[in-house]
């Protein structure tokens, strides 16, 4: 399984867009489809770098990591770089071909509190760059010690036409641990920015996303469960809606079907 691919249905009855949204559906709804997958492949696929600790990292083998990058530990800044490149000849890098550098840096802001820092140079993934950084924070809790918090800004996702979508969110993970190794997680959350177009966009989840690490480190990054609603507007007041589900279909195969506004379906698998 080296390639995502999709397909697009049409209903045999579609019924009509009601009130003047009709008049302000200029843009090809296609289009944003294949963006909001395109955004969601960008902020999924480093998602298991950011759940490792610090020590973790200083014991790993590469092999064992997505995309076997080449790992820099640097004990004096407690900052870990994951080197990739687009000729590795590993599984998972054939499955989603990275190139660039993941930099993860450890802070802890108090004695209750950590961040680690992913910060991006030079990255690109499936033909996406990605710009900026995404903070994950965890509060020392006996109550919810495997709960972590993200948060970030201007995180910006550049095609391979060079259009962009510039993005800021926030989101909250629930990892499942056995045995002290982690096995899955769950994240809910939202983003909202601009669209390639320069419309303002936004996304909701409207059921808890779930991952499975096995998966993860074999290169397959969807989640294998999981509801969203991207809206993007077309004025102040009129925006479409375009529904997402991701399911699992056999081991790690995953299915990412987005219901356009006008009732075609795409159906995006890797």
């Amino acid at each position: 399984m080296k390639k995502f691919w999709y397909s697009i249905y049409i209903p045999f009855l579609i019924s009509s867009c009601s009130g003047d949204i009709d008049k302000v559906i200029t843009t090809d709804l296609q289009a944003e489809g294949n963006e909001i997958f395109g955004v969601s492949l960008a902020l999924e696929e480093s998602l298991f770098f950011a759940f490792q600790t610090f020590e973790d990292f200083k014991k790993i083998d590469t092999i064992p990591l997505p995309g076997c990058p080449e790992i820099i530990v640097n004990e004096v800044e407690k900052k870990v770089t994951l080197e990739f490149s687009a000729e590795s000849q590993c599984d998972t890098n054939k499955n989603l071909s990275r190139s660039g550098k993941i930099n993860i840096k450890y802070i802890n802001t108090n004695v209750l509190e950590t961040i680690t820092r992913i910060e991006y140079e030079d990255y690109k993934v499936k033909g996406y760059v990605i710009e900026g950084k995404r903070d994950f924070k965890q509060i020392r809790s006996l109550t919810n010690p495997n709960r972590r918090t993200e948060s970030f800004e201007n995180i910006l996702i550049i095609n391979e036409t060079g259009s962009s979508t510039k993005l800021k969110g926030e989101a909250v993970f629930n990892l499942v641990y056995e045995n002290q190794v982690l096995k899955e997680f769950t994240s809910s959350g939202s983003v909202e920015g601009r669209n390639i177009t320069g419309r303002p966009i936004k996304m909701t989840q409207t059921s808890p996303k779930r991952y499975i690490v096995s998966c993860l480190k074999s290169g397959f990054v969807l989640p294998g469960q999981g509801t969203e609603t991207w809206q993007i507007f077309r004025n102040e007041t009129q925006a479409v809606s375009h529904n997402v589900v991701y399911e699992q279909e056999t081991d790690c195969i995953k299915k990412m079907t987005i219901t356009l506004q006008d009732g075609r379906v795409m159906v995006f698998r890797q």
